[in-house]
């Protein structure tokens, strides 16, 4: 996960600091390990799904809203299960809504990349969440095959889910928006015709 910081706000404490430096990067489910299964064919997607329902109804999302979130591989599971955070909304089973608010807000906040989710179903449940202003290109690049990564940002952007101005904020203009002080070195790309 990556965190944007506004650092005239120190929001989060050096124990949250600590604990994420000291977590896990590998599946501590001791039974996915004996099935031989890559950590980020599931349990990276599982973790991910997680963090993000524990901010949210732990309310740290409400009570961090200058915090730019940022959650790899389109929030794991999030778009898929939405539908399910929207109903333990209408529950109220859990206390501290009236701080929260609706989980279909908060997502709305939030921010996703690409990484490992850039295709037209993965994009098209994003854009039904958290619409597209709120995605962010991301490859998994070194851990992706580099031939699966270099070929992931020609799949957005020639992708039949997005419009061309779409694609173009996810390759490049959502960050500049998050990120202004970096929309001043943006890369251009040139064909060479020699």
């Amino acid at each position: 996960m990556t965190f944007t910081i506004d650092v005239h706000h120190h929001i989060l404490p050096d124990v949250f600091w600590r604990a994420t430096n000291d977590a896990p990067t590998s599946s501590p489910d001791a039974a996915a390990r004996t099935l031989g299964l890559p950590d980020s064919l599931i349990d990276f997607t599982a973790d991910t799904t997680r963090a993000v329902a524990q901010l949210h109804y732990g309310n740290t999302f409400a009570r961090t809203p200058n915090v730019k979130y940022i959650f790899s591989h389109a929030g794991g599971t999030i778009p898929y299960l939405a539908t399910r955070f929207s109903i333990v909304d209408e529950m109220n089973v859990i206390p501290g809504a009236e701080e929260r608010g609706k989980a279909a807000d908060t997502l709305r906040r939030l921010y996703w990349d690409t990484a490992l989710s850039w295709h037209p179903a993965n994009l098209r449940m994003l854009r039904s969440v958290v619409g597209m202003g709120q995605v962010l290109f991301g490859s998994d690049y070194p851990y992706l095959r580099r031939d699966l990564a270099v070929s992931c940002r020609s799949e957005v952007e020639s992708s039949a889910e997005l419009q061309a101005n779409e694609a173009r904020a996810v390759l490049a203009g959502n960050a500049f928006r998050l990120f202004p002080r970096f929309a001043g070195h943006a890369v251009t790309q040139t064909t060479n015709t020699a």
